[in-house]
């Protein structure tokens, strides 16, 4: 891959092959990589690159190495599925693979939990809430305040307002 990575090629095939064999790998307890040359060129904007197709590589760690290429073989050599049960057999372990937790990986957040909001986060909403306040002071005592300064305040105050009653009034 890179010159002084870490990570050794270990297969090159079609993208569901390689997904495939990804899942196995981690199955095993070996962490991989997957490059898609095609993917990344269609993404950045350059069209399809000919000359790679849609290779895909997959790497692993140099210390995992062994081990990989011996699962790989003994993967493509008993196996003799075709491109469709390889891409369902991925989908599968994918949807999977989502509704577990991987062990020493950040948890995974399920799309009905929204995340929670960090003691930092709570206490720069306040502290933006009352320094927005006092800003509006002046207009209890009746002085005048240019109108930018009055929809900027109000603007902070009313967000910082809305942030902090729904952070402290959701469900647990």
């Amino acid at each position: 891959m890179i010159k002084d990575s870490s990570y050794e090629r270990v297969f090159t095939g079609s993208e569901i092959n390689v997904n495939y064999l990804k899942n196995k790998l981690d199955e095993a307890g070996i962490g991989s990589v997957i490059r898609n040359d095609q993917d990344s060129a269609l993404r950045a904007g350059f069209g399809p690159l000919s000359d790679y197709g849609s290779q895909a590589l997959l790497s692993v760690k140099k210390e995992d190495l062994v081990r990989a290429k011996y699962i790989t073989e003994k993967t493509f050599s008993e196996s003799n599925l075709t491109d469709t049960e390889l891409e369902q057999q991925a989908k599968d372990s994918r949807l999977e693979e989502q509704a577990t937790e991987l062990k020493g990986a950040r948890p995974l957040i399920s799309k009905e939990e929204k995340p929670k909001r960090s003691f930092f986060n709570i206490a720069l909403n306040a502290g933006l809430l009352v320094y927005s306040l006092w800003r509006l002071y002046p207009l209890l005592e009746g002085q005048e305040l240019p109108t930018y300064r009055i929809l900027l305040s109000s603007f902070i105050a009313v967000f910082c307002t809305v942030t902090l009653v729904r952070h402290f009034t959701k469900t647990r």
